[in-house]
Parts: C-alpha cells; structure tokens; sequence
C-alpha cells in the first residue's frame, strides 16, 4: 500500500529574551542551509524530529507481546492487556519490513496507531524497538525530572550538560537562520548549550506581540537597535527570524486540531518552507497514566494515541514521498511504565518503554537486543520491564548515516547496528 503521501512590552525585556537567542542568525544576512536541499542525494541531510511523549509512554500498551510473552503479559494486566486480535500485527506479512534480530510477529501495534500503520508501516518507513530506553548501566532511576533530563542530553554522565539536538546542531555548522526549534514556550534541554534554536508556539499569529501595533513596535525596536554591539545585532537578528517565520502560512494543510496535530502541522510547515531547519522537539504530554488507562478501544491511552497518530499521518501525506526521504521523525519518552498494572486501572513508573523511528530513509520492521519469551516478575517488585535496547542506538544510526554528524552520544556503550536505517 502506498499512501498519498512571549509578551512584556519595553525594550529592555524584548532585547533580554533577544540576547537569550544570541545564535539565531537574520535570514536577510546569511545563505540558508535547506533542510529538503539535496534531492539528488536524499541519503544526506535529513531533518531530525523529536517526538518527545512527556509522562512515561506505557511501551507494553503502544507495542503489547502477542507471540510467546503474551500469556504471562496479559495475567500481570488482567483489564488493561491488549490481545494478539485487537493488537496490529508487526510481522513478516508484509513484505516491506525486515526483522534482522528475529522479533518477527513478536510484538504488536496499538489499534489507535493504525493511520501511522496503514502509511508508514505499510511503506516500510516505520522502525519499532520495544524493551527499549535508558541503560541501567547509566541510570535506573524512575524520576520524571531526572529521566527526562537524561534523555534530552542523551547521557546521564555529570559530564554531559548540553543537549543532544544542541550537539547536533554544532557539529552540522549550519548557518540557516532558525536551524533547531521546541514548538512550546518551554525551557528543552534538548536544546540546552545550542545556537539557532527558537522557540515557536503556534505560527498564526507569530511574531512580535503584546502591543498594540504590532508594525509600529516592530519598526521602533529595529530602529533602536540599529549598530553593531552584541545587543545590537541580536535584537536585530531575533527580529529578522520572527519576521521570517511570521510570514509562513498555514493555510491549505490539513491536520487535526488538537496540541500534536498544530505542533507537528507548524514543523511541516518549516519544513517545507525551506528556511534551513534541520532539528525540532515536539512536546505530546499527558502520557503518565497512573489510573484509567483503559482498554484498546477506550481509556486515556487510546485518546492519548489517536491524538498521535492522526497527527504523525498528516505529517506524512503533507510532506509526500519527496520530504519524507529527507525527514526522520524519532518518538521517544522518559520510561516506560510497570509491567503490573496498578489497584486504579493504570501503571506506574517503570523503565523500558518504545521507541519508534519513521521516515523515508528508515527501514521498516522491528528491531532490538532481545525481547523475553515470558515476562515474569522482574527481582524488583515494581516489576518494571527490562531495558534490553538502548534508545540511542536507533537514533545513533539515524545521526550517522542520515543527518550526517557523529559522536553525538557519548557514554553510549558500542553495539551492533541494528539496521533501522535503509541502505
């Protein structure tokens, strides 16, 4: 199957938040980089998107055994499993997907993922690897605030305070005017230690606000700012972007109207615009189900991932086959949950969760280390569910091979590929 395809009003507090975005470059004084520049050679270059799933994504509902593990699997959630008939099967039935450790059939997809199945799966443009997050060797630890911090900065060595999408974009020198962008007003650690990030938090209506003429205290600021002092030629900059990307429409592209499907429509859009993004961090949050997680049909999961998937669908038919070859889009989260679920119908914090990679230069299937034939009570007696893959390993080869940078990781123990990108 193929598919079709911030607001204070004086100057001084403008420029403070301008001097904050020191690296963002005027798309008037520099050449951008485009992100969709080489399409004589799709293999180089692509845009990294970061679907970051904030709360703890349940991996054993987003991707639930339905082979050997699913007997001891379903006993531990007696309400909440998702059976082998509900679940969309992630096996060798179509021919599109490799399976090179073996984990053909091993594990499913949530019913609520099927726009992203019927698109990317079906391509074989969508690599999943359960049993899959942050090493114990590095940390075990079950702390949003902790987890999410290491993730973000791809280790949790002392050592390593930048983030890991910062690292990228330093090592690829790229000169575009907004090369890295968090599509909330939230502080990412993601990008924490970078240069040419930008915070944007809806393109209509983006730019300079909280006056009352918005034309007026723009061509005053500019005016104010005119000279070449550092203070100067930020604000200069941080306005020259703001222009840049309040003149993007969003007019034409369909997608849903929730918080996932108006962040990722905005990346699209950049996307598409060609102005030299090559990073971005979508915030989905609501994934911490400590109650009520529901069933395949109903609960906050399911509504949690349809928002998802509907919204990575739109992406994909936006971008059409041409951006998908120079996108990867990675979706990963803190943890993932308890293998048992929990007195209100919900799990709790546990360690290994799922994580996805989809693009046009990804190759389809399911990867990992290893996944259990049972699983039983782990020693600890939370029951948390084994990390057998680290997250990075995907992301590793998708940084290599395809947005072109190296060493981004570096406490990551050396592995074997896993083959999630497409040769």
């Amino acid at each position: 199957m193929t598919t079709t395809i911030p607001r204070e009003n004086s100057r001084r507090s403008f420029l403070r938040r301008g001097a904050c975005a020191a690296g963002v470059v005027s798309a008037v004084a520099m050449r951008p980089q485009l992100a969709f520049a080489t399409p004589s050679n799709p293999a180089t270059g692509d845009a990294l998107v970061i679907v970051y799933l904030r709360g703890g994504s349940d991996g054993l509902s987003m991707t639930p055994p339905i082979n050997g593990a699913f007997d001891s699997y379903a006993a531990i959630r007696p309400t909440i499993a998702i059976t082998p008939d509900q679940a969309l099967p992630l096996d060798s039935s179509n021919p599109n997907v490799v399976f090179p450790q073996g984990l053909d059939g091993v594990v499913g997809l949530h019913p609520a993922m099927f726009p992203v199945y019927e698109s990317a799966w079906a391509n074989g443009w969508m690599a999943v690897i359960p049993a899959s997050g942050m090493p114990d060797a590095e940390s075990s630890s079950r702390s949003h605030f902790e987890m999410q911090a290491f993730s973000e900065r791809g280790s949790a060595a002392g050592s390593v305070q930048s983030g890991f999408l910062a690292r990228v974009g330093s090592a690829l020198n790229a000169t575009g005017p907004v090369v890295g962008v968090a599509t909330d007003n939230n502080t990412n650690e993601i990008y924490r230690g970078g240069r040419r990030s930008f915070n944007v938090n809806n393109l209509d209506g983006f730019g300079l606000n909280g006056f009352t003429n918005r034309g007026r205290a723009t061509s005053a600021i500019q005016a104010m700012s005119a000279g070449t002092g550092f203070i100067n030629t930020t604000a200069a900059s941080t306005i020259g972007v703001a222009g840049t990307l309040g003149a993007l429409s969003t007019d034409g592209e369909n997608f849903p109207n929730t918080n996932t499907g108006r962040d990722l429509r905005d990346v699209t859009v950049m996307l598409k615009a060609n102005i030299g993004l090559r990073t971005a961090i979508v915030n989905s949050g609501g994934w911490d189900h400590h109650d009520e997680l529901g069933t395949a049909a109903d609960g906050r999961f399911t509504d949690r991932t349809t928002e998802l998937a509907q919204a990575l669908r739109a992406m994909i038919d936006s971008l059409g086959p041409e951006g998908m070859a120079e996108t990867t889009i990675a979706i990963i989260s803190e943890f993932g949950r308890t293998v048992d679920e929990n007195g209100n119908g919900g799990t709790d914090h546990g360690r290994a969760g799922t994580t996805m990679l989809i693009g046009g230069g990804i190759q389809g299937g399911v990867f990992g280390n290893d996944y259990p034939d049972t699983i039983a009570e782990d020693p600890d007696a939370r029951r948390a569910f084994r990390v057998l893959t680290d997250y990075r390993q995907g992301l590793e080869e998708v940084l290599t091979s395809r947005v072109g940078v190296n060493g981004i990781f570096p406490t990551m123990a050396p592995g074997t590929p896993l083959g999630v990108v497409r040769t």
